[in-house]
């Protein structure tokens, strides 16, 4: 039931490419779309993860990071982080424009594993939720109940737990 907000079944959200340089977490997200639509009818575990939840893709996050490391090398390895907002203060270089939209939101802002220099690659922005792409997640958030959320990341071998603050 697609169209209907089952209010009894768990909510999960999958998001990726917050961060533009790591495109491979688009593909990542397509194909699990794929496989779950490929394997519906045949796949017992896959039925009943369609049918007792509510999955919401996000397979993009960072659009304009994405498209600007896409323009900048086209044949792949553009190296833009950030999104692409370039009316930080300060002067930077090219590839240190913007703002960390894994950095930007409310929870445990400033406080550790962040920067307030806007050529940092991890510079958090000027306030929580400053940016328009964690200000339209906040809000979608909001109207969900998720109890679990995939942020897909690809730059290193690790797997990252959240609330990692100081």
């Amino acid at each position: 039931n697609p169209d209907i907000d089952e209010v009894d079944e768990p909510e999960t959200l999958y998001t990726g490419l917050v961060h533009s340089r790591e495109a491979v977490t688009v593909m990542e997200l397509l194909y699990y779309m794929w496989y779950i639509l490929e394997n519906y009818d045949s796949d017992p575990f896959i039925k009943g993860l369609v049918n007792n939840q509510e999955l919401y893709f996000i397979p993009v996050f960072n659009p304009d990071g994405f498209v600007y490391n896409e323009t900048i090398e086209p044949d792949g390895g553009g190296l833009q982080r950030k999104n692409r907002n370039t009316s930080a203060p300060g002067t930077c270089t090219i590839d240190t424009d913007g703002i960390d939209l894994n950095r930007n939101s409310a929870y445990y802002w400033g406080n550790g594993g962040s920067s307030t220099d806007p050529c940092n690659q991890t510079y958090m922005g000027t306030g929580p939720f400053s940016e328009p792409e964690t200000q339209i997640m906040r809000d979608f958030f909001l109207l969900h109940d998720f109890e679990l959320a995939l942020n897909h990341h690809s730059y290193k071998n690790a797997m990252l737990h959240a609330y990692a603050g100081t």
